[in-house]
């Protein structure tokens, strides 16, 4: 998808054909409209460019559409015809239901994306009608739209029909999921939308052998630590949509919750230590909240501390670092690691931030005598 393709578009239609590409998001994946096979019906012998006839790819219930647009640039305000795909030959919209192609506005640059997201809604409800003749295919549809309180346009279906044989049949369902509560450290590298669908092929009408795939948006997949971090169960035997898809969702919602939740511990006990010990604060991770260091006295020893929050925070207690700024071992600062001490992930962050000040306190004297036995200056 690029604007490649305007260098070959007759002048005339390159408002219309450049919202497509930059601003058409169709369907539940939200995933760009891209444009090809672009030709032309002029007999014009200019070496201008004259395309004015092209493919639209469009993104549906996990298939792509080859729609044909035919313009006539002798005729550039005349609204365009169209020619859908030979698998589609019963789709045949009335014209007056497509109401951006009734009231055609040549000078909107969003008059041709808004016909083909109208189109897009008449498909739709061509293959859901399309499903009405086999009762199990209708009960997992309309079983959906009543009870798991997702709306007609969060539901994709692609009936796949040749001759007298019907399926695979498709269906694409948007995840209520509340991404929201992601960190945005997670997310800031990776623009786009937050989205997940879930992907149900029922090879024939009646199968019992029903194949569920996950597809998340990058900056969701990226939040989430990868597409192997989360798989989500097999399709029960015997099973349906309306119980299947609440599940997937709630593991979905489960796992946002749980970095949601680990991310705002992490910046508790942070603040609780600022607040504790502020004062000898050197510096700490203002985004993550995974480590803050301090320099500290004690009877006139100086030494500095590191703390570190390992990713599965808050049950594996931080990492405890005390580090001489006398003495040395081996070229590098003498330190000694601790993380075996009085801990409980139920403790608040203030008694976390008060406990590693007692232990601190208990231990400064044992570091000190390692490291001037241990050390070097």
């Amino acid at each position: 998808m690029g604007t490649e393709y305007i260098g070959k578009i007759a002048p005339c239609f390159t408002h219309l054909i450049d919202t497509v590409i930059r601003n058409g998001k169709i369907g539940i994946c939200g995933a760009h409209v891209r444009i090809s096979d672009i030709r032309t019906g002029s007999l014009s012998t200019s070496k201008k460019p004259n395309g004015d006839r092209f493919q639209v790819l469009l993104p549906f219930a996990g298939q792509t559409l080859q729609w044909d647009v035919i313009f006539d640039c002798n005729y550039p305000q005349d609204p365009p015809d169209f020619i859908f795909s030979t698998d589609d030959n019963d789709f045949c919209p009335y014209e007056e239901d497509v109401k951006s192609l009734v009231n055609w506005d040549y000078n909107d640059p969003s008059s041709l994306l808004n016909v083909l997201n109208e189109l897009l809604v008449l498909y739709r409800e061509h293959h859901q009608r399309r499903i009405e003749a086999h009762s199990r295919l209708q009960f997992e549809y309309s079983s959906l739209i009543d009870q798991a309180n997702l709306a007609p346009e969060d539901i994709e279906i692609f009936v796949h029909k040749a001759e007298a044989k019907v399926g695979p049949v498709v269906f694409l369902v948007k995840m209520s999921v509340d991404f929201t509560k992601i960190p945005a450290y997670l997310t800031k590298d990776n623009p786009g939308e937050d989205s997940a669908v879930l992907l149900v092929n029922f090879p024939s009408p009646n199968t019992s052998r029903i194949s569920p795939q996950l597809y998340l948006s990058p900056r969701v997949e990226n939040a989430l630590g990868g597409s192997a971090n989360l798989r989500i169960p097999p399709y029960p035997s015997g099973g349906c949509l309306l119980d299947y898809v609440p599940n997937v969702c709630e593991l979905l919602q489960n796992k946002v919750d749980q970095i949601s939740n680990v991310h705002e511990k992490k910046k508790e006990y942070i603040a609780a230590f600022l607040s504790t010990f502020g004062r000898s604060v050197l510096e700490y991770d203002a985004e993550v909240f995974t480590r803050i260091s301090f320099l500290f006295e004690w009877n006139d020893f100086f030494f500095i501390l590191y703390v570190e929050l390992p990713s599965f925070f808050p049950q594996e207690p931080p990492i405890f670092t005390f580090q001489s700024i006398y003495h040395e071992s081996k070229g590098k600062p003498y330190t000694e690691t601790y993380n075996d001490y009085p801990y409980s992930p139920r403790w608040t962050a203030n008694k976390m931030a008060e406990k590693a000040r007692e232990y601190i306190l208990c231990s400064i004297g044992t570091f000190q005598k390692s490291s001037v036995h241990s050390g070097s200056l």
